[in-house]
């Protein structure tokens, strides 16, 4: 009988001990993720420090490019149809969203995207960095 409380006992530190292994190794997983991200940082850093005059052309060249290509894929529907009421109010599809009424609007998200980006490619570059800046500050 003593055997088998020992036996029990042994297995029970054997599984404590292999959960304080795991928890090691979390995190010495995340200290490397961690230092490795710091890498990645300090490695941006430096290529950004060539010249102020390249980083400017890019600067605007860049803010050009993130105006142009606003994605509003992967966003939830209360934000889609939050920014589509507060630019876009005339929109059927942010209209009729939840309107059971109107089959062909009721409850559809790509017709509510595709609509929204087509007005926001169609809208001019002040409303676009504003539809930025709303995008990023949700």
């Amino acid at each position: 009988m003593s055997s088998s409380i020992f036996n029990k006992k042994k297995k029970r530190s054997a599984v404590l001990l292999n959960k304080q292994h795991s928890f090691r190794l979390l995190k010495s997983k995340k200290k490397r993720i961690v230092e490795k991200r710091q890498i990645q940082l300090n490695s941006l850093s430096m290529h950004e420090n060539t010249s102020p005059v390249e980083n400017v052309k890019t600067e605007n060249r860049s803010a050009i490019k993130v105006i142009e290509t606003i994605s509003i894929e992967g966003l939830p529907v209360t934000f889609l149809l939050k920014l589509g009421k507060q630019y876009f109010s005339d929109l059927e599809a942010v209209k009729y969203y939840y309107n059971a009424n109107h089959e062909q609007f009721y409850k559809n998200r790509s017709l509510l995207e595709d609509s929204l980006k087509s007005s926001i490619s169609s809208s001019n570059d002040a409303m676009k960095k504003d539809i930025k800046s709303f995008i990023e500050n949700r």
